[in-house]
């Protein structure tokens, strides 16, 4: 069955590549999809899709990957917090800070957003958060803002007990969060994308690049830059910082944030933190007031903010504890991995990079559990990355040519399996 018109037209709506979650995954929604709508063959369901919005956005709907849960990548909403309270809130706000969100899938990310702006003291007024997705079903499902547990990963959860309210297998977003961000359908690749928006100081786009090929990010990219403001900041998931650096944006010294700006603006930002040791604290609480739902922050001391207040123990004693509690954290989401947790080991891997602990392991069960959600093209990324730093990593070059079979590349397989086999080759000899 010949699907490649379909594909095409996939791509040209919304820059999916198939590669990126599997072409045989897709075919296979395709498939299901002509079956659904009555169709006798490709070229009948092709006609079905070109003349029916109806249908065409029942197959995207389909294809469109929905992972994501609140504080993904805590570390990113960490930056985001010094990066405002150093750069934005030190003079007095002329304007609300404006913030994009996109994609906003269930609206995980923009509610974080909100709780931690709000956990900073901020009141609705003070910022708009506008979040914008192709999936008009996950839009509808942001607005319920209802959640499962599966929504919330790792054990940092004290931002639960302050804004939602516990049903019998559920969690209710509270309405203070609800009303702080603005929902709407948005394509990036569309001539008219945001055409009557002003340009955002903030900009969330984690993950969206990945699904796209070279020539769809760069207009991905194209239309981003239009709605960043001079002096904003991007924030963009684990593998898409390569391609937004080459875009012509500065990557910002946050460590693992993946936050870039214009050269201009990242040149003021960058010369700023160097003037100051950046290192990770953990902020006292105030037993007055509720626990913040992000617990550490680049303290960077001005004129015109407080310092934080410090812990009972130095900021060097908790990066040694992390490093020397990294390995049974590793020891955890290789077990896990074993028996299939990979939600889990995600969350481990995300926490040991936050804190530094980078090494080939993480990067490999990282490339596994993201290839076990369908984001072939993510876990490929991660999987080059553990193999970067191990050369030799015999494991990660099995996996990684199993997954190029996956997507249909032959040659890359055969190749990858070919330099496992000398590594094997290699250490049997010594």
């Amino acid at each position: 069955m010949n699907v490649l018109p379909i594909l095409e037209l996939i791509r040209e709506k919304i820059g999916l590549n198939p590669e990126s979650i599997g072409t045989a995954s897709v075919e296979e929604i395709i498939q299901k999809r002509m079956k659904i709508s009555g169709s006798a063959n490709i070229n009948d369901y092709l006609s079905k899709i070109t003349g029916s919005s109806t249908e065409l956005g029942k197959l995207i709907e389909s294809v469109v990957v929905l992972e994501t849960f609140f504080f993904r990548n805590k570390i990113s909403f960490i930056t985001l917090q010094n990066y405002l309270e150093q750069f934005v809130l030190n003079d007095k706000l002329q304007r609300p800070i404006r913030i994009l969100c996109i994609p906003c899938a269930t609206g995980e990310e923009p509610y974080s957003i909100a709780m931690l702006l709000l956990s900073m003291k901020l009141t609705i007024n003070q910022f708009h958060i506008h979040a914008g997705d192709i999936s008009e079903q996950a839009l509808q499902f942001s607005k319920r803002a209802i959640y499962s547990p599966y929504s919330f990963r790792g054990s940092d959860l004290d931002f639960r007990e302050i804004y939602f309210s516990k049903q019998e297998d559920s969690y209710t977003l509270k309405k203070e969060v609800r009303d702080a961000v603005h929902f709407e359908q948005v394509n990036i690749l569309s001539d008219y994308f945001l055409s009557k928006h002003e340009p955002y100081d903030i900009i969330f786009c984690r993950n969206l690049l990945i699904y796209f090929d070279d020539d769809i990010k760069d207009k991905a990219l194209t239309a981003l830059s239009r709605h960043l403001a001079d002096q904003g900041v991007l924030f963009v998931g684990h593998a898409e910082g390569a391609k937004v650096n080459q875009f012509g944006y500065a990557i910002l010294d946050y460590p693992m944030s993946f936050a870039f700006a214009k050269p201009e603006y990242a040149k003021v930002i960058n010369d700023a933190l160097k003037l100051t040791a950046v290192k990770k604290v953990f902020r006292a609480h105030d037993p007055l007031s509720p626990p913040m739902p992000i617990y550490a922050q680049y303290p960077i001391k001005t004129a015109a903010t407080h310092a934080p207040v410090k812990s009972q123990k130095s900021s060097v004693d908790k990066e040694t504890k992390a490093i020397q509690k990294a390995p049974d954290d590793l020891s955890v989401a290789r077990k896990l991995a074993g028996v299939g947790d990979f939600a889990e080991v995600i969350t481990i891997c995300d926490k040991l990079l936050a804190e530094g602990a980078e090494s080939a392991e993480v990067y490999y069960l990282l490339g596994q559990a993201i290839g076990s959600t369908g984001n072939k093209l993510m876990a490929e990324e991660y999987l080059k990355k553990a193999i970067y730093l191990n050369a030799d990593f015999y494991e990660a070059l099995i996996y990684l040519s199993c997954l190029f079979d996956q997507m249909g590349n032959a040659e890359k397989a055969d190749a990858t399996r070919k330099r496992a086999e000398r590594v094997k080759l290699r250490a049997s000899k010594t």
